[in-house]
């Protein structure tokens, strides 16, 4: 997980400020692989709910009341115990959407995490079954 979040970092001290860049850090640096899952799963749950792809999955709302009480939990100790000097400047000088970047960033984690799994890679190849390889070409040509 280290080589992913060095790049989004990296990514994230060129698009914020200062302050937001330390929000980003803090909430990176603070956020343990199960934090990830927790995001991961809140995010895939989240998805789930949009009309397009709620036709795919069922999930329990006790699972949707479970992972929304770990997300709150997972945020308010990241935000009041872990970083909050840097979330009070953050917002401070550079506005309430340094909280949002600062989620930008942490969900580009957890995306980086999900489609580097073994199953995404798998299947997300599948696809290239499908493509016309002979108009493809045609084009690059």
């Amino acid at each position: 997980m280290k080589k992913i979040i060095l790049p989004l970092i990296l990514t994230a001290a060129l698009n914020a400020g200062v302050y937001t860049q330390d929000l980003i850090k803090c909430m990176v640096q603070n956020s343990t692989p199960q934090d990830i899952q927790t995001l991961k799963k809140w995010i895939f749950i989240a998805f789930a709910q949009d009309e397009e792809f709620s036709k795919y999955v069922n999930i329990p709302q006790k699972d949707k009341i479970e992972i929304n009480k770990k997300m709150g939990e997972y945020v308010t100790r990241l935000l009041t115990q872990k970083c909050p000097k840097e979330l009070k400047y953050a917002v401070k000088y550079e506005g309430a959407q340094a909280i949002s970047s600062a989620f930008k960033y942490l969900g580009s984690i957890a995306g980086s995490s999900l489609t580097s799994s073994e199953g995404f890679k798998n299947f997300s190849s599948q696809f290239i079954n499908y493509v016309d390889k002979n108009r493809l070409n045609s084009v690059i040509k």
